[in-house]
C-alpha cells in the first residue's frame, strides 16, 4: 500500500502547486495591468520634463533641431521617391522632369525658408551655379536672397540683453524694430547713435550659434542620403571641408575685421566703398556700421531711373574681385546681389559700389594666385601648353577641364576659345555636361587647393550678375588683363628690366586678342557678304554676331 500512498501525495502536492502558481500568475497579471498607466504616466512625465528642461535651459534648442531634421528628411525623401519614379523611355519624359524639377525646388524653397540659418545659406550657394542646375531649381531657390523670414522683437532683446546687458533703445538713440532685410544668419535694423549719425545693425538670430553644428550634420547626413540613392550627385564633402569657414561666419567680431581688411585692399578704387565699424556698439552677434544708401547690383530698374552705365558698373565689379583673387588673396566669398550695392556718384555722377556682408572670406596664398595669373591668361589666349603647365603648378591634372569649371562656359569643343557672353546653347551645353561628367567635375574640385571652392564660387556668383545685366562686357578677357598686371605687382622688387618683359609680354597679350578679333570681324564681313549674294542662310549671320563679343570698356593699366 505504501507505493500508492506515494502517489496520492505526489498528485496532492502538484495539484497545490499548480495552485500556487496559478495564483502568482493572477498576481502579476493584475501588477503589470495596474502598471502600465504609471508607464505611461512616467512617459509623458519624462517627455514634458525633457521639453520645459530644454525650453528653459536651451530655448527649444534640442527640440528645433529635431523638428528641422524631420522637416528635411521628408523634403528629402518625397522629392527622392519623385524622380524614382520617373520613367526615362516615356515620350513625355522631358515635359515631366521640368515639371518634377519645379514642384521639387518650391518644396526645398518652403523647407530652407521654414528652417533658416545654414540651409538658407546653402540654398543661396546651389542657386549660384545655373550654368550647372537646371533653370527650375536655381530661379526658384535665387528667392532666398530676398525672402528670409524675419524673427521677432523679443529675440532680438534676448542678443542684446546677453551681449549688451541692456536693450537697443537704451544704446542707440533710435532703433527701428522692422527689419530693412533679413539675411540667412541675421536681421539688418537701422539705428541712429548718440551723436545722431545713422547706422545699420546686423544682428544675429538668437538661437543660430546652438543650432549651427546640428543643421550642419544634418545637411550633411542628407546629403549622403542623395548620394546613396543618386550615385554621381555628392556635395557633402564640400560642406564637410568648408565646415570651418562656415563657423568663422558666425563671429561678428571677425566679420569687422574682415570688413576693416577689405577696405584696406580696395583703397585703391576711388569707387570702391566699405561701410565703417563702429566697434563700441559691437559684439559677437551684433555688428554696427555705417548706413550707406544704395540699391542691389541686379536692380535694373533703379540702375536705368539712374542713368547708370551698366558697363561702367560690370568693369569695376570685375576689376575689384580681380584684385582680391590676383593679387591681395583675401577674397570675399559670398558676393551675390543682396551683398553687393550701387549708388550714383555725386560728382561725377558715375557709379560707386557697396561691398556688404564680410562674414565670408578665404586666403588664396601667393603659391596658387601667381600659377592661377598664369593659367587665366594663357587661357584666354588659348594656348594649352602654357595652361597645362600652370594648372600643373597648382595641382591640376585635367587642365581644359579646370578652366571649364574657372570660366564656367565649354571650351573643349570650340577649340579653347573663350566668350564674354554664352547663348543659351553654350548653357544648355553646360547642363548637359554636368549632367554626364558630374564625377569628373568633382573630381576636379576635388584636386583644387581648398582655398580655390570658395574663388570659384566668387566666380560663380559675379558672372551670374554679369549674366543679368546681359553680358554687355567680356569679363573673362576685364579679368585676364588685370592677372596679367598682377604678375608684374607680385614681384617684391621690381625692377626696370622685369617692367619692361611685362610690358612686352602685354603689348603681345593685347596683339593677340586684337588678331582674334579682327579674325571674326572678316568673317563676319564674310558671311554678310555671302548672305547678300543669296549663298548663306540668315542662321550663318546670327551664329557669327553671338560669336563677336562687344568691345569691352577695360584699358591698358
Amino acid at each position: 500500500m505504501r507505493p500508492l500512498q506515494h502517489v496520492r501525495q505526489l498528485l496532492s502536492l502538484g495539484r497545490r502547486i499548480r495552485g500556487k502558481r496559478a495564483l502568482h500568475g493572477q498576481r502579476e497579471a493584475s501588477v503589470q495591468k495596474s502598471g502600465l498607466p504609471v508607464l505611461r504616466f512616467s512617459l509623458l512625465a519624462a517627455g514634458a520634463g525633457g521639453l520645459a528642461y530644454d525650453g528653459i535651459v536651451n530655448d527649444f534648442t534640442y527640440c528645433g533641431a529635431s523638428v528641422r531634421f524631420v522637416r528635411s528628411l521628408k523634403t528629402a525623401g518625397l522629392i527622392a521617391a519623385d524622380y524614382l519614379r520617373l520613367d526615362e523611355n516615356d515620350p513625355e519624359y522631358e515635359t515631366k522632369v521640368k515639371l518634377l524639377h519645379k514642384k521639387s525646388a518650391e518644396r526645398l524653397l518652403e523647407t530652407c525658408l521654414l528652417n533658416g540659418g545654414l540651409y538658407i545659406k546653402v540654398g543661396q550657394g546651389f542657386a549660384a551655379i545655373n550654368h550647372i542646375l537646371p533653370v527650375e531649381y536655381t530661379s526658384t531657390l535665387s528667392l532666398l536672397q530676398d525672402r528670409c523670414l524675419p524673427t521677432t522683437q523679443a529675440d532680438v532683446q534676448k542678443v542684446f540683453r546677453k551681449d549688451f546687458g541692456q536693450l537697443p533703445e537704451e544704446i542707440y538713440q533710435e532703433f527701428d524694430y522692422q527689419p530693412v532685410a533679413a539675411a540667412s544668419l541675421a536681421q539688418v535694423f537701422k539705428a541712429k547713435l548718440p551723436s545722431g549719425e545713422q547706422v545699420a545693425v546686423k544682428v544675429q538670430y538668437n538661437d543660430l550659434q546652438k543650432r549651427f553644428i546640428s543643421d550642419l550634420g544634418t545637411i550633411i547626413f542628407l546629403q549622403d542620403i542623395v548620394e546613396f540613392f543618386f550615385k554621381d550627385y555628392n556635395f557633402g564633402w564640400i560642406l564637410n571641408d568648408l565646415r570651418k569657414n562656415l563657423v568663422l561666419e558666425l563671429n561678428f567680431l571677425q566679420e569687422g575685421q574682415n570688413a576693416e581688411r577689405c577696405a584696406r585692399d580696395m583703397k585703391k578704387f576711388s569707387y570702391i566703398h566699405v561701410p565703417k565699424v563702429h566697434w563700441s556698439y559691437t559684439k559677437t552677434r551684433v555688428l554696427t556700421l555705417e548706413w550707406m544708401d544704395g540699391c542691389k547690383i541686379n536692380d535694373l530698374k533703379t540702375i536705368e531711373k539712374e542713368r547708370l552705365s551698366l558697363k561702367d558698373i560690370d568693369v569695376k565689379l570685375f576689376e575689384a574681385f580681380a584684385e582680391q583673387i590676383f593679387y591681395t588673396g583675401f577674397v570675399h566669398a559670398d558676393p551675390h546681389p543682396g551683398n553687393i550695392f550701387v549708388r550714383k556718384n555725386r560728382k561725377n555722377g558715375r557709379a560707386d559700389i557697396i561691398l556688404l556682408d564680410h562674414g565670408l572670406y578665404e586666403e588664396l596664398p601667393e603659391n596658387v594666385r601667381g600659377p592661377l595669373c598664369e593659367f587665366w591668361e594663357a587661357t584666354v589666349l588659348r594656348d594649352e601648353n602654357k595652361m597645362q603647365a600652370a594648372a600643373e603648378k597648382i595641382g591640376i591634372g585635367d587642365y581644359m577641364r579646370f578652366a571649364e569649371v574657372l570660366f564656367q562656359q565649354p571650351i573643349r569643343n570650340r577649340g579653347g576659345r573663350i566668350r564674354g557672353k554664352l547663348t543659351q546653347e553654350d548653357i544648355d551645353h553646360m547642363q548637359e555636361i554636368a549632367r554626364n561628367n558630374f564625377e569628373h567635375i568633382m573630381g576636379t574640385l576635388k584636386e583644387m587647393p581648398r582655398s580655390m571652392l570658395f574663388v570659384v564660387r566668387n566666380l560663380n556668383t559675379v558672372r551670374a550678375i554679369s549674366h543679368q545685366h546681359g553680358d554687355v562686357v567680356n569679363r573673362p578677357r576685364v579679368m585676364a588683363r588685370y592677372a596679367q598686371k598682377c604678375l608684374y605687382m607680385q614681384h617684391k622688387r621690381r625692377s626696370p628690366v622685369q617692367y619692361i618683359r611685362w610690358l612686352s609680354r602685354r603689348i603681345f597679350f593685347e596683339y593677340c586678342l586684337f588678331l582674334s578679333a579682327f579674325k571674326l570681324y572678316l568673317l563676319d564681313w564674310y558671311f554678310n557678304i555671302l548672305y547678300l549674294v543669296g549663298r548663306a542662310p540668315a542662321s550663318a549671320r546670327t551664329v557669327m554676331r553671338e560669336m563677336m563679343q562687344p568691345p569691352e570698356p577695360g584699358v591698358l593699366k
